[in-house]
């Protein structure tokens, strides 16, 4: 039997994976679950919820593509977007290391080539070395802190793609202790109550 499904497929506007889920009540009633897994480097768009449609096959037939070509062409847009943003950032942050290996390198050179026999001289220069030491450690242990931070928003995000939105809040107040972070741990434990909400609805309809 011939059918045009592939090509409405292929029209989307979209690269990578997309995930079709299809559920059948006793009634005939099909449940389709329509997600585009994010694909890019940033974490944040793991927390988007696949898109639900219901109805009957000729229901579904005449209204499927219509109603998920713009969803679905949005948010290859946002991954687009979320990956250049990461991207941006992290040119940054190596531009940033960069200019302050350059002037710590600046700094000692100058220290070495000092030839006084001063005191007071020598003095500002081992203060000097270890205000840089100090800083270097400083920005060594924050690096470590934001590597774990983003490792946690990781596996967050891999099991809010299986739904296993209550692990996935567990995961996420490890890291309570991150003051600094509190308000976006806040934010997105509040997106996950959400999606677990929703997810429970779901399936307590097709119950």
């Amino acid at each position: 039997m011939k059918t045009n499904f592939f090509e409405h497929i292929s029209a989307l506007e979209f690269q990578g994976a997309l995930n079709l889920n299809f559920i059948k009540n006793t009634e005939g009633v099909l449940t389709v679950s329509v997600f585009l897994p994010n694909a890019t480097a940033d974490t944040a768009g793991n927390v988007i919820p696949p898109m639900i449609l219901k109805g009957n096959a000729i229901e579904l037939g005449e209204g499927f593509f219509n109603a998920i070509a713009a969803p679905v062409k949005q948010t290859a847009a946002l991954f687009a977007n979320l990956d250049a943003y990461q991207q941006s950032l992290k040119k940054a942050a190596e531009n940033s290391k960069a200019e302050l290996d350059k002037k710590n390198k600046a700094n000692k050179g100058k220290s070495s080539s000092a030839t006084t026999n001063d005191t007071d001289d020598d003095d500002e220069q081992d203060e000097t070395n270890n205000l840089f030491s100090k800083q270097e450690n400083e920005q060594k242990v924050l690096a470590e802190k934001e590597k774990r931070y983003v490792g946690v928003l990781e596996q967050v995000a891999e099991l809010s793609k299986v739904f296993k939105y209550d692990e996935a809040i567990s995961l996420l107040q490890t890291c309570a202790d991150y003051l600094e972070k509190a308000e976006e741990i806040n934010e997105k434990s509040a997106e996950l109550l959400k999606h677990k909400a929703k997810y429970e609805a779901f399936i307590n309809d097709l119950a």
